[in-house]
């Protein structure tokens, strides 16, 4: 079902260990660029560090867009191998309703806010999925949002 995208990539999609700074690996249009820009030069250190992503590799609503949309359609076809049509339900409808939350808050804050937000709360709901709990992605996080959006 899904070619272009690498089986380790897959399985940690599976098994709830994927980051959601590692999105770009589900889309080859942002895919290598955000691959070089995540690894900076520090002169301060004298050499290369690592840092999260920000606004600067997914720099719009529509960069973060098509490969959490990818990120949904793998994690839905996982939900439904394993027989069980609540998680399937909720994860199919949950992620529409964080899409439109999505578009919503990037309406009314600024991209780098919700960006924040977005990687917070992924990272959340992945300790929650391997728990087998697979509803909350329809809900806003009042934490999160107070954190990084008001």
């Amino acid at each position: 079902l899904f070619p272009h995208i690498e089986a380790s990539v897959l399985l940690d999609i599976a098994r709830h260990e994927f980051k959601p700074s590692d999105l770009s690996k589900l889309d080859s249009k942002y895919r290598d660029r955000n691959a070089r820009s995540v690894l900076e030069f520090d002169a301060g250190v004298g050499g290369f560090t690592i840092r999260e992503p920000s606004a600067k590799d997914y720099p719009s609503l529509h960069s973060l867009f098509a490969p959490l949309t990818t990120y949904f359609h793998i994690l839905t076809m996982f939900a439904a191998s394993s027989g069980s049509i609540a998680a399937v339900c909720q994860v199919a409808s949950g992620s529409f309703t964080y899409l439109t939350q999505l578009e919503q808050f990037n309406e009314d804050y600024q991209w780098s806010a919700v960006l924040a937000y977005h990687m917070d709360f992924h990272y959340k709901r992945r300790s929650y999925m391997a728990d087998g709990d697979y509803s909350g992605w329809d809900l806003i996080d009042p934490g999160l949002q107070a954190k990084h959006l008001l």
